[in-house]
């Protein structure tokens, strides 16, 4: 079986015709029609069904997709970490992590890397823990950076350091005037919290009602610059991870808890089953570790 009638096929997959994937390889469209061809006799099978424009799979195509291009993947994998270690200066590298620590802890350790690598291309993706540990799981991303996956995902999860949750009060308001909340102070205040489903939500939901504490939201929101911008227009009180909560907007404070410590264990997300990191992968996991381990000897991170 040619390697190059599989890549062809996989091409037709994502393009959905012969005439866009010869587009896309940068071939005429009668070398894809003889790439399938060879590929079927080789099979002896057909592998698409030609009635009409769109090219969808028989029987025969839909198992050696699900079965060969996995496949193909290793092998195009392993030709990526050749390259790496041939030159040293290149690789690939798919890396999800949520915020804050995507844009203040990740973002300059890449900087790092690529100064030292400028042939490295890299991924990232930012989102949620939900999503980032969804993407390692179906291998889209060789590694995450999260708080703790559902453990039906079977990932493995090395946890780093403890992101501590704040509060971002307008200027005026009667929270505003202490050095620090106590978590009864915050009922009947209107929160401001990130989307259903997010850890940082859960973490500071699970703390306030761990002290009676009936979490009353206003809005919710998946950005933390509309978090922001929504306390510095009055909305109420947002509760974020403190490397987003400051520096505070202009008309606003950081206030801590005086009662409970909210802080999200965050750490690395891999397959148990992934293959050894490639070069510039491998850097940058040990630059994590490095980076963003505490420093000294410190409690135990708290679940909240």
């Amino acid at each position: 079986m040619d390697l190059r009638h599989l890549a062809t096929f996989r091409a037709v997959l994502r393009e959905g015709s012969f005439l866009r994937a010869a587009r896309a390889l940068g071939l005429a469209q009668p070398t894809v029609t003889l790439h399938i061809q060879e590929l079927e006799a080789d099979l002896g099978q057909e592998l698409f069904d030609r009635r009409g424009r769109r090219r969808p799979t028989t029987p025969a195509g839909a198992l050696l997709a699900q079965r060969a291009l996995p496949i193909l993947d290793a092998v195009e994998a392993l030709r990526q970490s050749m390259a790496e270690l041939r030159d040293g200066r290149g690789g690939w590298i798919r890396i999800g992590a949520i915020e804050p620590a995507a844009s203040q802890r990740v973002t300059p350790l890449l900087g790092k890397l690529r100064r030292e690598r400028p042939g490295l291309r890299v991924r990232l993706d930012v989102t949620g823990t939900q999503g980032v540990s969804r993407a390692v799981a179906d291998g889209e991303l060789d590694l995450g950076l999260c708080s703790a996956p559902p453990s039906e995902m079977h990932l493995d999860f090395e946890p780093l350091f403890a992101e501590e949750m704040a509060l971002l009060v307008p200027r005026g308001h009667r929270l505003a005037t202490a050095r620090s909340v106590h978590a009864a102070e915050l009922e009947g205040e209107a929160l401001l919290l990130s989307e259903q489903g997010c850890a940082y939500r859960r973490a500071v939901e699970a703390a306030l009602a761990d002290r009676g504490v009936r979490a009353h939201w206003a809005l919710e929101s998946g950005s933390t610059a509309t978090l922001r911008e929504a306390v510095r227009n009055r909305l109420g009180i947002a509760m974020l991870p403190r490397r987003s909560a400051s520096p505070a907007p202009a008309g606003t404070v950081v206030r801590g808890l005086a009662d409970c410590v909210i802080a999200l264990p965050v750490g690395l997300v891999r397959r148990p089953d992934s293959p050894p990191a490639p070069p510039a992968l491998a850097v940058l996991i040990g630059e994590l570790r490095r980076e963003l381990r505490p420093r000294s000897r410190t409690a135990p991170l708290a679940r909240s």
